[in-house]
């Protein structure tokens, strides 16, 4: 009967959805901005969440009688409201503040709201809309970066929280997880009795937090503004946190802001130095206490302290863990006290435009281990899409919203056929980037124009092997080499479309260019790749003509093809190009913070070689030419500019 009410109320105000209740908070939160005496977000935010929990209440004979003698006259919005606020909400009380705005702020707010029918409308989606206004207003300044709703969703769908589940999130913010995870379930049962558990060391977090799942859930919470890295307070004062079912999370993250208080590392096993010990093939951990630890770090052994045995841990963290060969120890210790469940590789943009950090999402469970497990197989899947560009913008310029593939994830997490997701293998202990642990499929290889015949496929430390190829990089020559002459300085900025552009600007001298000519040994016809930076990872194009005369920079590999080679250097670069090859170089590159790099991974890269057939000569033939005679228009297109210079 409760679900029946639910769907009915839902029917009721398909009219006016949670992005027109949004459209109103949006407007307020932007009037209140432009002419209340404050100008900071977390204050404007703090006073509409008392503001919309005040109307949510006027279904009290008191508070509305309270509301409505406010509003007919000059009295101060603190001794007329707050007072009744702090009596229908009890719960809120210890973290109850006076309102910052002024009286007439106030009064303009309620006014705004007195025809929106608030009280009847289903609680998510006023707190949905809350919520929408939230994230993109607040910006973390203490490495909480707000956490994409997709993303969110997704977390709680594959860990399916239960009726009855303790849910805890240690680095709540504004409560995200906790209702996320409460409407699902919800959802999916149309009763609630478990527990929504939140800290965050933020006061105003913390608050909001409060607020938002009193809206949503009316009592069934518990919200804590603490440290949650203390464990010792935190088991004494609030044992409630610990054995839970599922703790979902998106700790703080970053070196600015590691953790030096002696008395909370020595509470972590994490807080010690560990060295990997090479004749046992393992990190161990000693007895030095570490002078700082990385707050994300310390926030994945706490996870697994809050969860009971056979508990899920879902947590966002940076690519750094995943790909670091320094923090091999983090794996050890997580292998010893459970298993990987799965993990999701997040677009870059995910966080954008707040962090360009690169994350990855871990689903682990906690059990007890008789002796660790090197042979580890999961689920991974790589999201391309997120819903939002790098500037956060949500629709394309044709108007279509951007694709966003986190809800398709968390859909097929269990299905008997899926896109997403793939096994997972760890075939290095200390290197689990989710898209390097994807298992390759070599079954399946189709390069452009159905070629599928194919000599054989061979990684590129094979053909370095069978001096087929050869790899060096360029160099570092330094911005004092800037425009001191015309000859091309060839950076990762350079290579795109096949095409090697150059900036003037950065343009060398004839000195320069003999110092690292012999170094370079440029040729006609080597390929250059880029390897390192932040965008351009596995661009291509080839030296044609004029271009040979170049210093090359040292985030670019050198190509060359070698005479023994049963292949040319436009037949590779043509394969280089190739969508499996291209997924390949993506799946074998890692981030670290906002810098990626290939490094020894390119040795892995798998090369598929085609059969001489009659179509592939026909297509390598045309693209050979295409690409010359492209260069050739761009020579003369020089001439131009030239002559006009002139």
């Amino acid at each position: 009967m409760k679900k029946q009410i639910t769907a009915q109320k839902e029917l009721l105000f398909e009219g006016l959805n949670k992005d027109g209740y949004n459209t109103i908070f949006k407007r307020l939160y932007f009037h209140l901005y432009s002419n209340s005496k404050s100008s900071r977000a977390e204050t404007i935010i703090e006073d509409l969440s008392k503001i919309l929990l005040i109307k949510l209440a006027t279904s009290n004979k008191s508070i509305d009688n309270a509301v409505k003698s406010f509003l007919k006259s000059e009295n101060d919005a603190n001794e007329s409201l707050i007072p009744k606020f702090a009596t229908y909400y009890p719960q809120l009380s210890e973290s109850l503040s006076k309102f910052t705005l002024d009286s007439s702020s106030i009064r303009t707010c309620f006014q705004e709201l007195e025809d929106l029918d608030i009280n009847d409308a289903p609680s998510h989606i006023i707190g949905d809309a809350f919520q929408s206004l939230i994230g993109p207003t607040l910006r973390g300044d203490k490495g909480q970066f707000f956490t994409p709703k997709s993303v969110v969703s997704a977390m709680v769908e594959i860990v399916n929280p239960e009726q009855n589940s303790k849910i805890v999130d240690p680095a709540c913010g504004t409560g995200g997880f906790l209702i996320d995870a409460y409407t699902h379930i919800l959802s999916k049962t149309g009763d609630f009795k478990g527990k929504l558990l939140g800290i965050d060391k933020d006061k105003f977090l913390a608050n909001t937090a409060k607020s938002i799942c009193e809206i949503y859930s009316s009592g069934k919470y518990e919200i804590v503004n603490q440290n949650s890295l203390d464990l010792v307070f935190l088991k004494r004062e609030h044992p409630i946190f610990f054995d839970a079912d599922i703790v979902l999370t998106n700790p703080p993250f970053g070196a600015k802001i590691g953790i030096t208080d002696k008395n909370i590392l020595k509470q972590y096993d994490l807080g010690y130095n560990w060295t990997f010990v090479a004749s046992k093939g393992h990190w161990e951990k000693s007895n030095h206490l570490r002078n700082e630890q990385d707050p994300q770090t310390l926030f994945i052994e706490l996870c697994l302290r809050l969860l009971k045995d056979n508990g899920i841990l879902g947590i966002v963290l940076p690519e750094g863990i995943f790909g670091n060969r320094g923090d091999g120890y983090i794996w050890d210790f997580l292998r010893a006290n459970g298993e990987i469940v799965a993990m999701i590789d997040c677009p870059r943009t995910a966080f954008q435009p707040s962090t360009d950090v690169k994350t990855n999402i871990l689903f682990f469970k906690k059990k007890k281990v008789s002796k660790p497990s090197n042979n580890t197989v999961f689920k991974v899947a790589v999201a391309i899409n997120c819903g939002h560009d790098r500037r956060g913008r949500r629709r394309m310029e044709n108007g279509e919203n951007y694709p966003d593939d986190f809800p398709k994830i968390a859909k097929e997490f269990n299905a008997k056929t899926t896109v997403y997701w793939t096994k997972g293998i760890a075939k290095d202990l200390y290197y689990l980037v989710p898209r390097y642990c994807q298992e390759s499929n070599t079954q399946k290889i189709q390069l452009n124009g159905s070629i599928t015949e194919f000599m054989g496929i061979f990684s590129f430390s094979e053909l370095i092997e069978k001096k087929y190829i050869s790899v060096r990089k360029g160099n570092e020559i330094g911005s004092e080499a800037y425009g001191t002459g015309d000859i091309p300085f060839i950076r990762t900025s350079d290579i795109a479309n096949l095409e090697i552009t150059n900036d003037p600007t950065k343009s060398v001298s004839e000195d320069y260019y003999e110092k690292y000519k012999k170094m370079q040994e440029l040729k006609e016809f080597d390929i250059l790749m880029v390897a390192d930076g932040r965008y351009r990872i596995g661009k291509t194009a080839i030296l044609i003509g004029d271009k040979t005369k170049s210093v090359v920079q040292s985030h670019v590999k050198i190509i060359r093809v070698l005479p023994a080679a049963p292949f040319n250097a436009f037949e590779l670069l043509y394969i280089l190009n190739q969508l499996y090859v291209v997924n390949q170089i993506r799946n074998l590159i890692f981030v670290q913070s906002t810098l990626g790099s290939l490094g020894s991974r390119i040795n892995e890269l798998l090369i598929p070689i085609p059969k001489k057939t009659k179509l592939w000569e026909e297509k390598i033939s045309d693209f050979e030419k295409t690409l010359k005679s492209r260069n050739q228009l761009l020579v003369k297109l020089k001439e131009f500019q030239v002559e006009e210079a002139i």
